[in-house]
């Protein structure tokens, strides 16, 4: 590959995350929990509540900063109120972080300018990447803050310039404003181990090393400043208390959501590296002799490994937690895959390996294997498609001569098969527009719930103009409802015994069967209790919204 020619890879790998990434997402519709509640929350922004402290259900909402919000709000802004122009925010930055991975491999290796292209292909068509990289969450932004992070990290070895200076604490600004002093976590330990990286001659001076990691700190720190000041003073003790402790430190001490065990993230490994690390190549390039072999090298292995020992020892853990390691995985396998030698082709038939297990359970769908589905969750149709572009990513595997160039094609054919074989089943699970567009025309005096873990689940789709108000007992639905005649009463439980409400509609969504129910024109004001009000009437949940980890 000529000097040049790693533009082309580049150029094939923003196209292919682009595209993949847009069918991702046309083919799925927003999924509940994380998509609806991002929505909504920057929907609650739009319609009137504050700039600064973001909000859900009318309530502060501190579980993340409000990065992602403002800039929904500013697409929307831009080109006008649209779901899909907000679903393409946090895309962009996947976008962005593709070219990145490509900036830094350039600077890291300029010896060998192949591996600039091939390290944002890799990204670019890693499984794991695609499926959170088409999705509203803030993982994406965070792996781009990261990569800026370090592309500055590695310009400070090269004396005493004021640009990575700057560069770093830009990207520690962004990464915490965009999901918190997480960054710290991802970026830090490559900055202070610096004396395990660089070695010899060119290993930069401990004392001015640290002095500008310091002031990178600070300029970072100055950036969030700008926002968190006048939020910890508009949002109050318990805003101050959630957003500077509980966030954050406080669930990495003891996490009250999203608890896992030790060996979570080690056994998802496979995950991450499929496919780009299911070969023999891919394995290669990850031998302690090859991850050690040079201060580029070293940066990146210090960069994946000590994020994956920190966040194995946080107590909260999700799989995308380590969204931003993924490029470090790419650049590490960027060594040695342009060498992988055409033979043994039918191994790579494991590559499709998540599609066929898929397949498997789609095909079950339609012998009743999953009874909690509603009726009409399966469709040959969707299945036959599935299968078809399943077989023709096994035909590409198979034809291809040299393994590297067929496993670009491998996550994006193979995810779009899934979507297609569950199409059926994401649409009529998690589609909130049928609960919604009810909601909507029944909302002009006011809509409540007695769910207590509800997360603005439909209040986007439904374009709410006022929040929903969430009910904890029966005592406050008997005063909402004298306070609203004719309101709305949404339901994820049969309500039974109380007076004045009348079920207009039932309807399914992610295994429970809501009701809807209107407020009576007139109502008699509830009366005080004389004792604790009794809890409102709230079902069993097999999976309830519980409040994000900081991570």
């Amino acid at each position: 590959m000529t000097s040049s020619a790693w533009r082309v890879p580049l150029i094939g790998a923003l196209v292919t995350f682009a595209l993949a990434a847009t069918v991702l997402m046309i083919m799925r519709p927003l999924m509940a929990i994380d998509e609806t509640r991002y929505l909504t929350v920057a929907w609650e922004m739009w319609t009137g509540s504050s700039k600064i402290i973001p909000h859900l259900n009318g309530g502060i909402y501190s579980d993340k900063p409000p990065l992602l919000f403002w800039l929904i709000n500013l697409v929307w802004g831009v080109f006008g109120q649209s779901e899909w122009v907000a679903r393409l925010v946090a895309p962009f930055f996947g976008l962005l972080s593709v070219w990145l991975v490509s900036v830094l491999a350039r600077k890291l290796w300029p010896e060998a300018p192949e591996r600039a292209g091939l390290a944002a292909l890799i990204l670019a068509t890693t499984g794991v990447f695609l499926i959170f990289g088409s999705t509203t969450m803030f993982d994406t932004m965070l792996s781009a803050a990261t990569l800026l992070g370090m592309i500055a990290i590695w310009g400070l070895k090269d004396g005493l310039r004021t640009g990575p200076v700057i560069g770093l604490g830009f990207a520690l600004g962004l990464g915490v404003l965009a999901k918190g002093p997480v960054i710290l976590v991802h970026v830090m330990p490559a900055a202070l181990l610096m004396p395990l990286w660089a070695r010899g001659e060119g290993r930069p001076a401990l004392k001015g090393w640290y002095g500008r990691i310091g002031i990178a700190f600070l300029i970072g720190f100055a950036l969030v400043l700008f926002w968190l000041g006048p939020a910890v003073v508009l949002g109050g003790a318990e805003y101050r208390e959630q957003i500077l402790w509980k966030q954050s430190a406080g669930r990495m001490v003891e996490s009250f959501a999203h608890g896992r065990p030790i060996w979570f993230f080690i056994a998802l490994l496979p995950a991450y590296l499929w496919p780009w690390g299911w070969s023999r190549a891919g394995l290669a390039a990850l031998k302690p002799s090859h991850l050690w072999a040079d201060a580029g090298s070293r940066m990146v292995t210090i960069w994946a490994v000590s994020a994956l020992v920190a966040f194995s020892l946080i107590s909260g853990k999700q799989a995308h937690y380590l969204l931003p390691e993924l490029p470090a995985l790419a650049l590490l396998l960027s060594g040695l895959l342009p060498t992988a030698e055409p033979r043994m082709r039918a191994l790579r038939l494991l590559w499709l390996l998540p599609g066929i297990l898929v397949a498997i359970g789609a095909v079950a769908v339609h012998f009743g294997a999953f009874p909690e589905l509603p009726e009409g969750s399966g469709s040959w149709l969707f299945l036959i498609v599935g299968l078809v572009i399943l077989a023709f990513a096994g035909f590409v595997l198979m034809r291809a001569r040299e393994g590297w160039r067929a496993e670009a094609f491998v996550a994006p054919l193979v995810l779009v098969a899934i979507q297609a074989m569950l199409w059926q089943i994401l649409w009529s699970v998690y589609d909130t527009r049928p609960i919604a567009e009810l909601i909507a025309s029944h909302s002009a005096q006011g809509v409540a719930t007695t769910d207590g873990n509800y997360a603005g689940q439909f209040s986007y789709a439904a374009r709410l103009e006022t929040p929903v108000n969430v009910l904890d007992n029966s005592a406050d639905l008997g005063r909402w409802m004298a306070d609203h005649p004719g309101g709305l009463v949404l339901a994820p439980k049969a309500l039974e015994g109380v007076d004045g409400l009348t079920e207009i509609a039932e309807r399914h969504f992610r295994q429970r069967d809501w009701r809807l129910y209107q407020v009576a024109a007139t109502i008699a004001p509830a009366p005080e209790p004389a004792s604790d009000p009794a809890p409102v009437p709230v079902p069993a949940q097999p999976a309830p919204a519980q409040p994000e980890a900081a991570q």
